[in-house]
C-alpha cells in the first residue's frame, strides 16, 4: 500500500521526537561537567568489532569483516561474516588465514556475494590485495574461487579461471540485473618482467558468473592499470594515467576499441559515480583545473556539464543517494565544512529521502547520519550514526513505518561522554594560506594552558585527518586526550580533500613548507591560550614520524620530546627499499614529491641530528616494507653514537604500524610513560 503525501509529511513531522525516544543509544553525548576518568589502555588497543559493512540489495542480510581474536599472540585472524536482518543471526562465516582479511565485499544478487582477499600490512597502511576473489551464498553455500594468482597452474585451479589472463584482478561491481554475475578487471603481468614494470600495459574486463565461474571478456584497452566505468553491462569510459600520473580518459570509438577523449573535456579530475535516471548521462566528481572537486551531471562524452554542488574550500567528500530503482544524489557534504559541529549537508532536493535524512539529523544532534546502504526500493535503510567523539552505531530504518531499530555499536566498550570531541579549526599560515585541522581537549577540563601534542598525519600527499572517530589517528588522539593532553592535527599543504592544486603545494616541501605549516599550527594553539608553551611534544606515524624528527630541528625551542612511529629518517632508503621503489608509479612519485637522491639526502633528518636535541621514542615493525626498518635502525645507531637520548620499541614481525593487541598495548603503555616523563604533571616548566 502506498503512503499518501499527507501521511508521509505527518510521519516526518513526528519523526525526530519518536526516534529520540525509541533509540536513546543514538542520542548525542551531553557535555561532561567534570574530567572524564582515565580509561583502560586496552580500550584504545582494540579495533572495531565489525568493519566494511555492506547490506544486501533486498535489505535482508548484512556482511562485514570481523576480527576473530585481537589477542591471538602475534597473528591477526579475520572472517567474512554474514548476518540475517534484523535478528543479526549469523548465517555464514568465511575464515581467512592469519594476516589476511576480507577486502571489497560486493553483493551480486539478493543472496549471493563476492569478496576479494587482502593482506594486512599494518595498522598504518591500506591492506594489499592478494589476487584471490571468492563467491558464496548468504548461507555460506556454493563457495567458488573465481580468481587466484596463487592457485593458477595448480591442480586446484578451475578451467574457467585459466580462461582469464594471468594478472592482478580488481572487482568492478555487479551487473545491472544483479543476477549473480560480477565484473572483474584484470591487469596482465608482463611477459618479460622488469624491476619497475607494473603490468603488460593492458586492462581486460570480464563478466564472470559467480556460480559457475565462467568468464566472458567484454572489453580490453591497451593501457595498464586502467579502470572501466560500466553501465547496463557495457563499458562507457576507461580511465588511466600517463607517465606523469595525470589522469587520462578514453571513450568507446564505436568499433570495439577506445579513443582518447579531447583535451580538457574531462578536466584534471573526473570520477564517474552513477548514471542519471533514464541512462542518458552521468553523475561525477569533477575538477576542471585542479581546484576542489564538484558534483556534476554531464553526458557520457563529458559535454553539457551542470554543477550540482561545489565549495571553494573543500571537495565533495560524501554523496547521499536515493534508492537504486531511481538513484539520484539527494545531498552532499564538503571537506572541512561544518554546521553546529557536524559536517554540513547541502541538500540537492526536497524529496522523500532528503526529508528522511534531514529528520534523522535533527533527531540526533551532534551525530552525522550516513546512509550505509538501501534496499533496492528504499524500504530498508542501513543507518550509520557517528561523530567526532563516538565511533558510531548501526541501525535499520523502515522508511514505511519510520521505525528505527538499533543493531550494533562499532566500539561498545566506549560509553557516551568518555571520549574527547575533535573540534574543527581553521587558521592562516604566514603565507596567507588558509589551513584546517582539529584540536582535541581532555573531557571536562578548561581549554587553557594544557600540555599539547602535535599529531601530524602520514602520507603526506592526498592524505588528511578527518572529523569522524573512525581511523587510527583519531583513535590515537582520543587516547592522548583521555590522558590529559590537548591534541593538535593540521591538514598542511599537500593534504587531500581540497583538490589537486592544494596537493601540489606539498611537492618538494617535505622539510620546508609542510613543516612550517605544522609549526605555525602549534604557534596558533599557543596564541589561543590552549597550549602551555613549555609542555609540547610531537608524535607522528609514517610521514608523521618523519615530521616528528623534523619539527625539533626546524623549531628547536618549541618541543620537549618527540615520538617517531614507523617514520622516515632517510628518504634514500625509501627510494631503494620501499615496496613503492619497485614500481613505475612509485619512482615517479618520489621524483615529483622529493626530486633527486641528493635532494632526498638534503631533507633527511638522519643527516641533521646535530640539531636534534630532544629525547625521542622510536617505534618500528621489523617487517615493514613501506617504511623499511633500516630507517629506525640507522637513526638509533647514530643517536647512540652521538650520545643523544632515545627509547626503543621494536616488534620484528609487525608491518607498517602495530596490528595485534599485545603489541598495541605495549605501544600505548610506552607512549603514556614517555609523555608523562617529559610533558606530564610536574615534568618541568622551562622550554628547550
Amino acid at each position: 500500500m502506498k503512503t499518501s503525501a499527507r501521511m508521509f509529511h505527518a510521519l516526518i513531522a513526528g519523526l525526530a521526537l519518536s526516534l529520540a525516544a525509541a533509540a536513546p543509544g543514538l542520542a548525542a553525548d551531553a557535555p561532561a561537567a567534570s574530567p572524564a576518568p582515565e580509561l583502560p589502555v586496552s580500550d584504545f588497543a582494540r579495533f572495531p568489532l565489525l568493519s566494511d559493512v555492506v547490506m544486501s540489495p533486498d535489505g535482508k542480510y548484512l556482511a562485514g569483516s570481523y576480527e576473530v581474536d585481537q589477542t591471538a599472540g602475534t597473528n591477526s585472524k579475520f572472517q567474512l561474516i554474514v548476518f540475517a536482518l534484523p535478528s543479526l543471526k549469523v548465517t555464514a562465516r568465511l575464515n581467512f588465514s592469519p594476516w589476511h582479511m576480507p577486502g571489497l565485499i560486493t553483493w551480486v544478487g539478493p543472496t549471493r556475494l563476492v569478496v576479494s582477499e587482502n593482506k594486512v600490512t599494518g595498522s598504518l597502511a591500506a591492506e594489499q590485495p592478494t589476487g584471490d576473489i571468492i563467491a558464496l551464498n548468504a548461507d555460506g553455500s556454493q563457495q567458488r574461487m573465481l580468481y587466484s594468482i596463487a592457485a593458477r597452474g595448480t591442480p586446484g585451479a578451475s578451467f574457467n579461471m585459466m580462461d582469464m589472463v594471468n594478472g592482478n584482478p580488481t572487482v568492478v561491481g555487479p551487473t545491472h540485473e544483479m543476477n549473480g554475475h560480477v565484473f572483474i578487471e584484470l591487469h596482465p603481468f608482463p611477459m618479460n618482467v622488469s624491476q619497475h614494470d607494473e603490468s603488460a600495459h593492458r586492462t581486460i574486463l570480464y563478466d564472470v558468473d559467480s556460480v559457475s565461474g565462467y568468464p566472458k571478456q567484454i572489453a580490453e584497452i591497451d593501457k595498464g592499470q586502467a579502470g572501466f566505468f560500466v553501465h547496463d553491462d557495457k563499458p562507457l569510459l576507461a580511465i588511466s594515467h600517463d607517465r606523469q600520473l595525470n589522469e587520462v580518459v578514453y571513450l568507446p570509438d564505436g568499433h570495439g576499441g577506445w579513443k582518447l577523449a579531447p583535451a580538457g573535456v574531462f578536466g584534471k579530475v573526473f570520477e564517474p559515480l552513477d548514471v542519471t535516471p533514464g541512462g542518458k548521462g552521468l553523475y561525477a566528481l569533477y575538477s576542471a583545473t585542479g581546484g576542489p572537486q564538484e558534483l556534476i551531471r554531464c553526458a557520457f562524452d563529458g559535454s553539457g556539464k551542470q554543477v550540482l554542488a561545489s565549495n571553494d574550500f573543500g571537495s565533495v567528500n560524501r554523496v547521499l543517494w536515493s534508492p537504486r530503482e531511481r538513484r539520484v544524489p539527494i545531498g552532499v557534504t564538503f571537506t572541512a565544512t561544518f554546521k553546529d559541529g557536524v559536517p554540513a549537508v547541502d541538500y540537492l532536493s526536497n524529496d522523500r529521502w532528503a526529508q528522511i535524512h534531514q529528520a534523522l539529523m535533527k533527531a540526533f544532534p551532534g551525530e552525522y547520519i550516513g546512509f550505509g546502504g538501501m534496499s533496492d526500493h528504499g524500504s530498508t535503510i542501513l543507518i550509520h550514526a557517528y561523530s567526532n567523539r563516538d565511533p558510531g552505531e548501526y541501525a535499520l530504518f523502515d522508511s514505511k513505518t519510520m521505525h528505527l531499530q538499533p543493531l550494533m555499536q562499532v566500539m561498545p566498550w566506549f560509553k557516551p561522554g568518555q571520549l574527547a570531541a575533535r573540534e574543527p579549526i581553521r587558521f592562516k599560515n604566514s603565507a596567507g594560506m588558509e589551513l584546517d585541522g582539529y584540536i582535541s581537549f581532555p573531557v571536562g577540563v578548561p581549554h587553557k594552558n594544557l600540555p599539547l601534542i602535535l599529531l601530524p598525519h602520514g602520507g603526506p600527499i592526498s592524505i588528511r585527518d578527518s572529523w569522524a572517530y573512525t581511523s587510527d589517528a583519531e583513535q590515537l588522539a582520543g587516547f592522548l586526550a583521555n590522558r590529559g593532553y590537548a591534541v593538535l592535527q593540521v591538514n598542511y599543504r599537500g593534504s587531500g580533500g581540497r583538490g589537486l592544486d592544494f596537493q601540489h603545494l606539498g611537492y618538494r616541501q617535505f622539510a620546508t613548507g609542510i613543516q612550517s605549516d605544522l609549526t605555525e599550527g602549534v604557534q596558533w594553539a599557543i596564541a589561543k591560550g590552549y597550549a602551555d608553551p613549555n609542555r609540547i611534544c610531537v608524535f607522528g606515524a609514517s610521514f608523521g614520524g618523519y615530521s616528528s624528527l623534523m619539527q625539533p630541528i626546524v623549531a628547536p625551542k618549541l618541543y620537549k620530546c618527540a615520538i617517531d612511529y614507523a617514520g622516515v629518517s632517510d628518504w634514500r632508503i625509501e627510494m631503494d627499499r620501499s615496496v613503492y621503489s619497485h614500481i613505475d608509479t612509485g619512482n615517479t612519485s618520489y621524483a615529483q614529491y622529493i626530486g633527486t637522491r641528493a635532494d632526498a639526502k638534503a631533507i633527511s633528518p638522519l643527516f641533521m641530528l646535530d640539531r636534534f636535541n630532544v629525547p625521542v621514542l622510536i617505534m618500528q615493525g621489523g617487517a615493514d616494507n613501506i617504511v623499511p626498518p633500516q630507517n629506525a635502525e640507522r637513526l638509533r645507531d647514530k643517536l647512540e653514537a652521538m650520545h643523544k637520548p632515545y627509547e626503543w620499541l621494536w616488534f620484528g614481525n609487525e608491518y607498517h604500524g602495530f596490528q595485534t593487541e599485545p603489541h598495541l598495548l605495549a605501544m600505548f603503555n610506552k607512549v603514556q610513560a614517555f609523555l608523562a616523563r617529559y610533558i606530564g604533571p610536574g615534568a618541568g616548566t622551562t622550554a628547550h
